[in-house]
């Protein structure tokens, strides 16, 4: 840019301050952005003879946008953008182009700011003046954002239809087309269609950049269809966002990560920390975030609505904010599960809830556990305070852990409930060793299982001696934690608990493997009805020969309640018997399980690309294997194969403007892969008649 400038090249210097006012405007950095073009009208202004044509055609389109984008910015009054507009009118006049831009920036003012009879006008005219060469697709898309504006789902829904079934993932008019018409499919009731466009939505976005409003509809779209979990994922662009400088896009997307937000809050998760990283603002809980996130929406909606005299936007946002869910659950591919029911059954006393809390942490249901917390009252007797206090301490560990605990066992001896004080400073024993006073930790804990053993309750016992076993384990003393773990099974057996007995065995099994001590703590926690622990049993035998035996049993009766171990069973049947013909549908199972608690990896995604890609299921093979390249480290060859699969799957659909565009990243990498995605990629152009890669 600056070479143009001092070589007087003023097509050089146009062009190369349009491609870094649109880097800026990636960036967020629309300062820059304004900047750049008032030079480049200044320049055009002054020195308009000196472009072509084709540059001042170019040039008197940007400036129609950017006026356009005017509105955008609260900051800039409505005389600034009338007068902007009024710039772009005689700029075009005295060029003698058509008005068809000039349309455009009039339908969008007018659009912003709610006044429908003039944006229809503008419409009609915008469509009467449009170019007989280009891509018509860009004018429906318009069209379909124009009515949906207006409410007339059922006009914009007729003009996407061509779209709608459009197989292609990568064609940008019809991903735009895609994002306008999520939400208006789930609303009017077409759930396979919605589910389908969100998957293609996905694998379009995959990769490349994507406006903030776009990612918006995404968001709104899972928090209104029972998949907030999913909707999680599309707040990766959150980072930063506020600094993007474009209130408009701010807006729309803080109103719809409060839709999501709130959602997940309602579903029990408002403790849980939306990781953002560690610098970023809005790494807080998801309570906390719903509440900022809608006061930031409805905060810019109300500049928007001062600087445009009426309540245009804060009505919009706020019928928004105010949404009911649309579905109880929507499943959008093969692997959706309806989300875990998290909070408690509704009626149970405050008292009741913190043992349901203390319930679900035993059976490490950590989720459960902590929904139960968001639910009890604030009107607490100092018991159950102290009961809350160590639920929290144990749950959100941190510099209050220790005080909170000590609080806690200092008022249950107060209230005289020694056994629970007891059981606390087990826990407690835990803490101290974790932070570096061992001696200390054993010491005490041990005389508290002492006082244990000498108030006989058997459970309590059992649960003391575990949690000692575990301290000795962790100090190195195999021998004195077995002795803990052997009284500590007697006591359980003579409780009657088998998800103490579970847990004890699960120790015992890692202290000194033995497939029948794994496979008595798996019977022992399926008994108990405790599937997050039967998985650590299972775990432990999975590492002893004959396990798929005692898979294969399981399988035959599958214990109720239990979805979460019967999908891990399934998907080491998958493993081990590939062939079977059922591996497609056991690792669609285990994967949906695992993805209920994010414990789903990318080899699971990978193997179940495989096996639908086996199967000939090439709409789910692209899901998965798109998943499996995005998780997969990026210089690996498994990465490598993830990504020739999701070309060969593409291929499979029919979709070979994608396959190419697959094979091709391939093919120019350097992997072991590339000669051979070369090879595919060129047979296929040879196949369609193209002569060229596409871009």
């Amino acid at each position: 840019m600056r070479t143009a400038d001092r070589l007087n090249e003023p097509r050089a210097a146009f062009r190369s301050r349009r491609m870094l006012a649109d880097a800026y405007r990636l960036d967020g950095r629309w300062d820059r952005t304004r900047l750049l073009f008032d030079e480049c009208l200044d320049a055009y202004d002054r020195r308009r003879w000196q472009l072509d044509q084709d540059d001042e055609a170019e040039f008197l389109g940007w400036s129609a946008w950017m006026a356009e984008c005017m509105v955008d910015f609260p900051d800039l009054g409505l005389d600034e953008i009338r007068a902007a507009l009024e710039g772009v009118e005689h700029r075009y006049t005295d060029a003698g182009l058509p008005w068809h831009e000039v349309y455009s920036v009039r339908r969008g003012i007018a659009a912003h700011l709610g006044d429908w009879a003039a944006a229809d006008e503008a419409h009609l005219r915008w469509v009467a003046t449009a170019p007989t060469d280009e891509d018509d697709r860009w004018l429906d898309v318009t069209a379909i954002d124009h009515y949906l504006g207006k409410g007339e789902t059922a006009r914009a829904r007729q003009i996407a239809a061509a779209m709608l079934d459009d197989p292609a993932a990568f064609d940008p008019p019809i991903v735009v087309a895609r994002c306008l018409m999520l939400l208006p499919l789930a609303r009017t009731g077409e759930w396979p269609l919605a589910a389908l466009t969100f998957r293609r939505i996905r694998r379009g976005m995959s990769g490349d950049f994507s406006s903030l409003e776009h990612l918006a509809r995404v968001i709104e779209f899972c928090a209104l269809t029972g998949n907030a979990l999913a909707g999680i994922d599309w707040l990766a662009a959150m980072a930063g966002f506020e600094a993007r400088q474009r209130p408009l896009a701010t807006m729309e997307f803080a109103a719809s990560a409060a839709v999501l937000a709130s959602a997940l809050v309602r579903a029990g998760r408002g403790d849980t920390v939306l990781d953002l990283g560690p610098d970023d603002s809005n790494t807080v809980p998801l309570g906390v975030l719903a509440r900022r996130m809608r006061q930031l929406a409805l905060d810019l909606a109300g500049q928007f609505d001062r600087r445009n005299g009426n309540t245009f936007q804060s009505d919009r946002i706020r019928a928004r904010l105010a949404a009911e869910p649309l579905t109880d659950f929507l499943p959008l591919e093969p692997t959706s599960r309806p989300p875990l029911q998290l909070l408690p059954p509704s009626g149970l006393s405050d008292e009741d809830l913190l043992a349901r809390a203390e319930w679900h942490d035993l059976r490490c249901e950590a989720d459960e556990a902590r929904a139960c917390l968001t639910v009890v009252s604030d009107d607490l007797s100092p018991y159950l305070t102290a009961r809350l206090a160590e639920l929290r301490a144990r749950f959100f560990q941190g510099e209050e852990t220790e005080p909170a605990l000590r609080y806690a066992i200092d008022v249950y001896r107060q209230y005289g409930d020694l056994p629970r004080a007891l059981l606390a400073e087990c826990w407690l024993g835990l803490w101290t060793a974790h932070v570096g006073r061992p001696e200390e930790s054993v010491e005490n804990v041990a005389a508290a299982v002492a006082q244990l053993r000498r108030l006989g309750d058997d459970s309590h016992c059992a649960w003391g001696e575990y949690w000692l076993a575990y301290l000795l384990a962790g100090q190195g003393a195999h021998a004195d934690a077995l002795d803990a773990l052997a009284r500590g099974q007697r006591h359980a057996e003579a409780a009657l608990d088998p998800l103490a007995l579970g847990t004890l065995l699960i120790l015992d099994t890692t202290l000194r493997p033995s497939p029948a001590t794994a496979a008595a703590a798996l019977d022992a926690l399926i008994a108990a009805g405790a599937p997050e622990k039967a998985l650590e049993a299972l775990e432990q035998l999975t590492r002893h020969e004959g396990y798929l035996e005692v898979v294969e049993k399981i399988l035959a009766a599958p214990p109720p309640g239990m979805n979460r171990l019967v999908g891990r069973l399934r998907y080491l049947r998958a493993c081990a018997l590939p062939d079977s013909g059922h591996a497609a549908d056991d690792l669609t199972e285990a994967v949906g399980q695992a993805a209920l608690r994010g414990q789903d990896t990318a080899e699971q995604w990978h193997q179940l690309a495989q096996a639908n890609h086996a199967a000939g299921r090439y709409e789910d093979a692209v899901d998965a294997s798109q998943l499996a390249a995005e998780l997969l480290d990026p210089q690996s060859a498994a990465r490598d194969q993830a990504s020739y699969l999701l070309a060969d799957s593409y291929r499979g659909l029919g979709d070979h403007r994608a396959a190419l565009r697959e094979y091709r990243r391939l093919a120019d990498g350097d992997g072991a892969l590339a000669a051979q995605a070369f090879v595919a990629g060129t047979a296929l152009l040879e196949h369609l008649g193209i002569t060229e890669w596409p871009v």
